[in-house]
């Protein structure tokens, strides 16, 4: 198989808003390899040069490290139930190996992967590419992205319900959806040709529109492949135990679903109300620029100003942490991790 002819494309967007959603309908056309979640290639994207031809030292070594990988919930590649024997084959039978090599190729040996009967895309989707945009771009010049967004109470609903977030609090849920979603439109500000945004809620309410626009944007076919060959059936099958098979479906049982408007808008609120209009205050310009309606609501008190504060400080440490992280070196991770995790004691 001629590798350099398959392309990855990307669905970013924060978590609880409709990736994994995203990923099962795109990731139905016939051509298309749409493997779970896995953050094997953040975990390299800083250290490894895209087209730099790779030394068999490297390569092993990226091989024991993804494989050890253990990143969170449902995101080990122990679930791509990998033929790890014919992958190595499959490495020794190139002549030139690139970190761009190794991502396709890992991607083909996956159960799912095998079941692709003629690859012409990878569809890679993890809600943490999103803050790594640029840095993708630059693994294929032929990459497109895909974003998806929701309305923000919604997202911070889920998002507290099932702690996603470094201080389950919902600040702290509040400010990490502008984050991501501001990044979303300053992508597309800057760079059109190469993302196409989608609104949930919209999505929802007219599926077939918008996934026909978004597999013209990509370039995939409409051409589908049986509706029970799904790379989340797969998934859900290689979950070990009845415990992680009963979180994954709380998690994201709607998408074995058809699609349908009944939950968009209709949660129960967790949050009391003067939490509800910090939420809004923080969201509120980010939520115009994304076309959603302004809503109402009173400047927050200054004991409230000075939690927002607080929480934006987290996030700033947070993020710069997780961004050093990724790019330094290996070697100089695991000293990080002995030195930094004994302090987060105190956060």
């Amino acid at each position: 198989m001629n590798l350099d002819k398959i392309q990855i494309n990307y669905i970013l967007g924060l978590g609880r808003s409709g990736t994994t959603l995203l990923l099962r309908e795109l990731g139905k056309s016939k051509e298309v390899i749409s493997n779970p979640e896995s953050l094997f290639i953040l975990d390299f994207l800083y250290v490894n040069d895209p087209i730099k031809k790779m030394k068999s030292g490297e390569i092993t070594f990226f091989i024991d490290q993804i494989f050890s990988l253990k990143a969170g919930r449902f995101v080990s590649l122990d679930l791509w139930r990998i033929d790890k024997e014919k992958l190595l084959k499959s490495i020794q039978a190139l002549p030139l190996v690139t970190f761009l090599d190794l991502i396709k190729l890992v991607n083909l040996h996956s159960e799912f992967g095998q079941k692709v009967l003629e690859v012409s895309f990878i569809l890679d989707k993890n809600p943490p590419y999103t803050l790594h945009f640029e840095q993708l771009k630059k693994l294929d010049e032929n990459s497109k992205f895909i974003g998806i967004y929701r309305s923000y109470l919604d997202n911070i609903i889920s998002r507290n319900k099932y702690k996603l977030d470094a201080f389950n609090h919902p600040y702290f849920h509040a400010l990490m959806w502008c984050q991501y979603n501001d990044a979303l439109l300053s992508y597309r500000k800057h760079d059109p040709n190469k993302i196409h945004l989608i609104q949930y809620e919209n999505l929802v309410e007219n599926p077939d529109f918008h996934l026909i626009k978004a597999r013209a944007f990509l370039g995939i076919s409409s051409e589908l492949r049986e509706e029970n060959v799904s790379t989340l059936n797969g998934l859900l099958e290689n979950l070990k135990s009845d415990l992680e098979k009963e979180q994954f479906l709380e998690m994201h049982g709607k998408v074995f679903k058809s699609i349908d408007t009944s939950a968009v808008g209709n949660k129960t609120i967790p949050f009391s109300s003067h939490q509800i209009n910090a939420i809004h205050a923080i969201c509120s310009k980010t939520s115009a620029k994304l076309g959603y309606e302004p809503i109402n609501f009173s400047t927050p008190s200054y004991f409230v100003l000075f939690q927002i504060k607080w929480f934006q400080l987290l996030l700033f440490f947070t993020e710069s942490k997780h961004k050093f992280y990724y790019y330094s070196s290996h070697r100089t991770r695991k000293w990080m991790k002995l030195i930094v995790k004994p302090w987060s004691v105190f956060t």
